[in-house]
């Protein structure tokens, strides 16, 4: 025993193993680490669809968190004790920023931002503290996890971007409710001198005067080497409504503390007008406030909120002329993400989308008194506005939602024909893309899009599918038509399909945002969700882009619109004008 002992070679015994096989193996972790940011970053190259972008932030997230995981607790030679302590720790850390947000889903949401953060840290500190000892290393670790975890509970959840990042600000700083609460209003209403009835150049309605987001008889410059001048730059609050113009005067709504408002702005100047407040407040994960957009018929305004008050104001002083509640005439509650309907006005009737029981989906009410004209339309859920279109010289409402695409006769209601296509997975927010007797309708995830014909035969219409195509997967962001072709988005990535066969064409950035044609220049006049405005050829051989500038800061999931040589845009935090002619 002696012999075996002595044997041993020098300096070599307990005290000095013990630090040797307590050295944590970190480069297992770092591989990890490194393969899962990589793919992160390859995957989201390719990916078009939000529920890829939920893969990207969440599946790629969660399958490296327990890969590290078995690394720690059986690859990590740390002792056992700090293994178990470690993953504890680790579970409180998460449970703790989930736990410190409004509610779970919100927190769970902001783990994307957290987890990563966290192991990224621990696995770096563990490199950069090698030559420490174990009992140091450890609480440098404990160190930064307490602190990492605080960080992100410092933090409030505001809402999600199209790729479903949430995005996030610090809680001392005043929340988008409260920035929105502390808006002046104007000591005393104005009154807006306006036309009674819509002139070439104004924008009175959703999308444009046909609502289809298509401008005639537009024209400037595209040489922006130097940006289009900006007129003016003003705060506004919340929400995803966009602004109409006519004459001299804009229309848009907003979220100002507890109260939807709707509000006139100078178009000059952006010197405000009038305001009109319901007390009303919708906030889900996508933001706060209102969602559709004012429409003007002379002389007055009709505006659907968030909640489902549906409104009819005198334009030129905001005064409320009538108020109807959604929720009460349709027997309904408010749909997911909020009534997001923009009303359509037609013959002496407002009709809005209730998203209402069976037999109510659409309600059309009397545009002087307020009364109730008609109930129509099956059960369907959607985030869509109705669209006046002519078939056949036929006048019809067209309804796109959860159901399928539906057409009603404007002065009854009465169901003219139907193309059922049940899509509950995702919320339609798209209108039909109209060409001719054919229309454009589907949704993002795996769902795609359909091309769909409808013809009378005699007394009787008649719906046949002419093409699909799992290419293009509209979500929220509205698409136009231009010779034969559509252009709009596949969820985030702009493209062009052909409206005859659904074939793609080509397929661009993730730009997110909306856009407009015009046709006269051949022109699209894209604003990014990032808040750039990018001007491309309506091409179908390829993506050409001419021009663009930066307009705003902050997520920009509203419509542009152009009135009178001059662009407006907004988003949820500001508004600004440019000169275009």
């Amino acid at each position: 025993m002696s012999e075996q002992h002595s044997s041993q070679p020098a300096g070599v015994g307990p005290e000095t193993q013990t630090p040797a096989r307590r050295c944590p193996r970190v480069w297992p972790a770092a591989v990890i680490l490194a393969l899962q940011f990589l793919s992160q970053w390859v995957y989201a190259k390719f990916s078009t669809t939000n529920v890829q972008s939920g893969i990207e932030l969440g599946a790629f997230t969660l399958f490296g968190t327990l890969l590290l995981i078995v690394w720690w607790l059986g690859f990590s030679r740390t002792p056992w004790r700090d293994r178990l302590l470690g993953v504890a720790l680790f579970v409180a850390a998460v449970a703790a920023v989930v736990l410190s947000q409004a509610n779970a889903a919100y927190g769970a949401m902001l783990l994307v931002y957290a987890v990563p953060r966290m192991l990224a840290g621990v696995v770096a500190l563990l490199l950069v503290t090698a030559w420490l000892r174990w009992p140091v290393r450890r609480w440098v670790l404990v160190v930064y996890i307490i602190g990492c975890c605080a960080a992100h509970m410092a933090m409030r959840f505001e809402s999600v971007g199209g790729n479903l990042a949430p995005e996030v600000s610090w809680r001392w700083n005043p929340s988008r409710l409260e920035r929105s609460g502390a808006m002046a209003r104007p000591g005393t209403q104005g009154t807006a001198a306006l036309p009674e009835e819509v002139a070439d150049g104004d924008y009175p309605a959703f999308r444009g005067p046909a609502r289809d987001g298509r401008l005639a008889g537009v024209a400037f410059s595209t040489d922006w080497a130097a940006p289009p001048r900006e007129v003016w730059r003003r705060e506004v609050g919340p929400g995803w409504s966009s602004f109409i113009a006519v004459g001299d005067y804009l229309f848009t709504q907003e979220q100002r503390g507890p109260e939807e408002v709707v509000s006139c702005y100078h178009a000059g100047t952006g010197e405000e007008v009038w305001t009109n407040g319901t007390t009303a407040l919708f906030d889900d994960d996508m933001g706060i406030g209102p969602r559709a957009t004012p429409t003007y018929d002379r002389g007055r305004l009709y505006t659907q909120g968030a909640t489902g008050i549906l409104q009819c104001l005198d334009a030129a002083t905001g005064a409320t002329v009538w108020k109807r509640d959604l929720k009460e005439d349709a027997g309904c509650g408010v749909p997911g993400y909020g009534f997001t309907s923009s009303p359509l006005v037609t013959g002496g009737l407002v009709v809005a989308f209730t998203c209402g029981p069976e037999g109510k989906s659409a309600a059309a009410y009397d545009t002087a008194t307020g009364d109730i004209a008609w109930f129509s339309g099956h059960k369907s859920t959607a985030y869509s506005s109705p669209q006046l279109v002519d078939i056949g010289g036929v006048p019809q409402i067209l309804l796109n939602g959860e159901w399928g695409l539906q057409s009603l006769n404007p002065e009854t209601g009465a169901l003219l024909w139907g193309h059922p296509w049940s899509i509950k997975t995702f919320p339609i927010g798209t209108q039909a893309v109209v060409f001719g007797d054919t229309f454009l309708i589907g949704a993002t995830g795996t769902t795609g899009s359909r091309i769909v014909k409808a013809e009378k035969k005699g007394e009787e219409w008649e719906t046949a599918q002419v093409a699909a195509t799992k290419l293009f997967r509209p979500y929220f962001n509205n698409s136009v038509e231009h010779k034969g072709y559509c252009y709009g988005y596949d969820d985030q990535r702009i493209a062009c399909i052909s409206m005859e066969t659904g074939e793609r064409r080509w397929q661009g950035e993730k730009w997110g945002g909306q856009l407009l044609l015009l046709a006269d220049m051949d022109l699209l006049l894209v604003l990014t969700e990032k808040g750039q405005v990018v001007l491309l050829k309506a091409d179908p051989e390829r993506l050409v882009e001419v021009a663009r500038f930066q307009a705003l800061k902050g997520k920009t999931w509203n419509h542009p619109i152009i009135a009178h040589g001059r662009l407006y845009v907004r988003n949820s935090e500001e508004a600004a004008c440019f000169q275009l002619n």
